[in-house]
């Protein structure tokens, strides 16, 4: 992988980097976590990029701003003071050695205490307990809540497990498994309702079609609303 930025400053406002391949054939262009990746064929010249580029700018800067709004809203950043959103509600991280490593909840903070007998740097073991007092809490909380949304609509999934995904908030299996992200719990109850009402929809219809939408809908009037307000939210699950 070669990386590149580009050198026509004044005319392609923003930065990017070029991944080319001998399998490709065509051009393609992504923007991920506030960052703009161009992939091409391997001979494909540089000049030709940055046209291209340049052409597709009008698409790419409101994107591009939108996705770095998203990510000063929501990116965890595990530093004093930073403000990591619990259930919808903001808290700010603070840490400190104690005589057992846990993570406390009050209304203003998450307080994560190290234990005097952890040896890895502190930010590390703060990263790691944050994220098993947020699964563990997941876990507590989540299914409970998918039982009570299937009693209340009548899908009624085999299992309900939480898991770790990187890239999605649940996804409902066809043996009828609803399996649900752990930073589910970053979100506020309503866009939690909304994920586990999407995937409760797929047990009867394994599509994104016009009659899932449908039954969404039925179950979830604010669901385009949700839907939206989701969409912003992926910075979480990026940690």
């Amino acid at each position: 992988m070669r990386k590149r930025v580009g050198k026509m400053a004044t005319e392609i406002p923003f930065p990017y980097r070029v991944v080319r391949s001998r399998k490709r054939r065509t051009a393609s262009l992504s923007i991920d976590m506030g960052q703009v990746e161009v992939r091409v064929p391997a001979l494909v010249d540089n000049a030709w990029v940055e046209q291209w580029l340049l052409s597709k700018s009008d698409w790419v800067l409101p994107r591009l701003a939108q996705q770095r709004e998203d990510l000063a809203d929501h990116e965890i950043r595990i530093e004093p003071g930073a403000q990591i959103f619990v259930a919808g509600e903001p808290r700010r991280l603070k840490w400190r050695r104690g005589a057992r490593s846990g993570v406390v909840e009050t209304p203003d903070h998450l307080e994560v205490i190290i234990s005097s007998r952890v040896r890895v740097a502190e930010v590390d073991a703060v990263h790691r307990q944050l994220k098993a007092w947020f699964a563990e809490r997941a876990q507590s909380v989540l299914p409970e809540r998918c039982e009570a949304l299937a009693e209340a609509t009548g899908l009624k999934p085999a299992k309900v497990v939480v898991k770790d995904y990187r890239r999605k908030w649940g996804q409902c299996s066809s043996s009828g498994t609803v399996s649900l992200n752990w930073r589910l719990v970053h979100l506020a109850p309503h866009l939690q309702d909304y994920v586990i009402i999407h995937e409760l929809c797929h047990l009867k219809y394994m599509n994104h079609g016009r009659e899932f939408w449908g039954l969404v809908h039925r179950l979830d009037a604010d669901y385009d609303q949700n839907r939206r307000q989701l969409a912003r939210a992926y910075p979480y699950l990026m940690w």
